[in-house]
């Protein structure tokens, strides 16, 4: 491919961004996935919306219709994780902690990961 990027009329590149923020939600909206953590560039990005939809599913039922208290449980839960998934891609070799899970709850062995 590089050799007819050379000949190629046209080529296009763009950055992969990422912006960190302290809270993923706002009043009653909250981020999920790639859209509030971006975990990783293709691999983990995926998974780690699953994960997220499970923790934030089991946070909103325990909560009892209190979306602040679930919103804030959920970010407090899995942005470790979140972490871990980052550094997982991040490092050539690690374990994803999608396979293992984590002590926490975010990815033990019930959640199916």
């Amino acid at each position: 491919m590089i050799e007819e990027m050379w000949d190629a009329p046209y080529v296009y590149f763009d950055s992969i961004s990422r912006i960190d923020m302290d809270s993923w939600s706002k009043d009653r909206v909250v981020l999920l996935g790639d859209a509030g953590f971006g975990a990783t560039v293709g691999g983990l990005g995926t998974g780690c919306a699953m994960v997220g939809a499970y923790v934030l599913a089991g946070e909103l039922a325990a909560a009892g219709g209190d979306h602040r208290t679930a919103f804030a449980r959920y970010q407090a839960e899995i942005r470790d994780y979140v972490r871990a998934a980052r550094s997982s891609r991040a490092t050539p070799g690690r374990s994803s902690p999608l396979r293992h899970g984590r002590s926490s709850g975010a990815a033990t062995g019930h959640t199916g990961f």
